[in-house]
């Protein structure tokens, strides 16, 4: 498996806090099954996080000590760009990664405020030749309340993610459901694991693995989980199927059309 969203790499924002604490992360990944990660730094446009040059040296120093100590386990650089008001006026003189430098930019939004203006959002990246992905959309009380809104990003030409705690319930039943509901709507093209440390969010993916096959088969659990993830980090094009959210409309609308039938 390959997790597109980490904060494995020490001291360089609110992930891990020391080299030993990201080596043991490391380990745990490897025990899960993870081949590959993407450390995925925050980037604020207000914050003393280490970015730029500096991000990729301790990537690239972190990569020689994984294999002095036989763990298998590849890490690649990015960011996790927080979106604020003023983030697109500056888009084009910021030094951010791309996840793996691909035309794949992971975006979060503050949890209380999912822009009104996404489709304006999508765009800008888009006319930059950038897709974007949009992290965890499950911890966004809009998207909650009215999930046909995540598809509307879909069709704007987005991807969504989804953390593997969230699927397994860690969050609560209502935010479990909302997966759910994403994942049998074929509205989820990657599950991560937005680990922070060795504990309380850990780099696993092995168990969510397990739960979305049961729920939508091994075939389409290999993409979400391997195949997109690959594809990000090979700058390929993934091909985003039509997604189709059950609402009480729709089913209100299949009502109607069984009694015009019945006419």
């Amino acid at each position: 498996m390959i997790d597109i969203h980490c904060h494995i790499i020490n001291n360089v924002d609110d992930g891990s806090r020391s080299i030993e604490e990201s080596i043991e992360m490391a380990k745990i990944a490897s025990n899960e099954g993870i081949k590959k990660i993407i450390n995925t730094s925050h980037y604020h446009l207000y914050s003393d996080y280490i970015t730029g040059e500096s991000l990729k040296e301790r990537v690239e120093k972190f990569n020689h000590i994984l294999k002095e100590k036989g763990i298998d386990i590849q890490v690649l650089v990015g960011n996790e760009i927080y979106y604020s008001k003023e983030l697109i006026s500056k888009l084009d003189e910021l030094d951010f990664y791309s996840l793996n430098n691909s035309k794949y930019v992971l975006l979060e939004f503050p949890p209380d405020d999912f822009p009104d203006n996404i489709e304006d959002i999508i765009h800008e990246f888009k006319i930059r030749n950038f897709v974007l992905i949009l992290a965890h959309i499950e911890r966004y009380h809009k998207t909650i309340k009215n999930p046909l809104l995540v598809q509307e990003c879909i069709e704007q030409g987005a991807l969504i993610q989804i953390n593997s705690n969230s699927i397994e319930g860690k969050y609560g039943k209502e935010i479990q459901n909302f997966c759910k509901k994403l994942l049998l709507g074929n509205c989820i093209h990657f599950v991560a694991s937005d680990a922070h440390s060795c504990t309380k969010r850990p780099p696993k993916l092995k168990k969510s693995y397990e739960y979305v096959s049961s729920l939508i088969g091994k075939e389409n659990a290999d993409k979400i989980f391997i195949q997109n993830p690959n594809k990000v980090i090979e700058n390929e094009d993934i091909q985003i199927l039509p997604s189709n959210i059950p609402t009480n409309s729709n089913l209100l609308q299949k009502i109607r059309n069984i009694f015009k039938k019945g006419r």
